[in-house]
């Protein structure tokens, strides 16, 4: 792998299909955790797949002429596009209703102020007959 500086290790053989097929898997799980409304979760794990991204960016830079790009690597970077696509599609459903649910609770807020100056509470209520 990398060591210090960025050299590489040539002691230890890179398999490039395996890194991506493991990348495939995480954007996997990004997407199942989007789909399942586990937000939190997936703020976490993002960070992680972005790191395995950009190492499977150097790596491939660094091992692409003893590695060369073969249909199947083209195929786990369509997958991987694909499931970005679909987690940020997601994410931005979820965004929308944020924002939907903040605006509401904002109309809420301003409804309260507007209507709160007339309630005076130490103020009695009288009612009088209509004469």
């Amino acid at each position: 792998m990398w060591m210090k500086d960025n050299q590489v290790d040539n002691k230890n053989p890179i398999d490039l299909q395996e890194i991506y097929r493991n990348v495939l898997v995480l954007s996997e799980n990004l997407v199942a955790l989007a789909q399942s409304g586990e937000w939190e979760t997936l703020v976490s794990r993002e960070t992680e797949y972005v790191l395995a991204v950009e190492n499977l960016t150097k790596l491939t830079q660094a091992f692409e002429k003893q590695q060369p790009i073969t249909e199947e690597f083209i195929q786990l970077l369509h997958k991987i596009i694909e499931n970005e696509r679909v987690t940020k599609e997601y994410l931005q459903q979820h965004l929308n209703f944020l924002s939907k649910e903040i605006k509401q609770l904002d109309q809420k807020r301003v409804l309260n102020n507007s209507y709160g100056q007339f309630d005076e509470p130490d103020t009695p209520l009288v009612v009088r007959p209509m004469e």
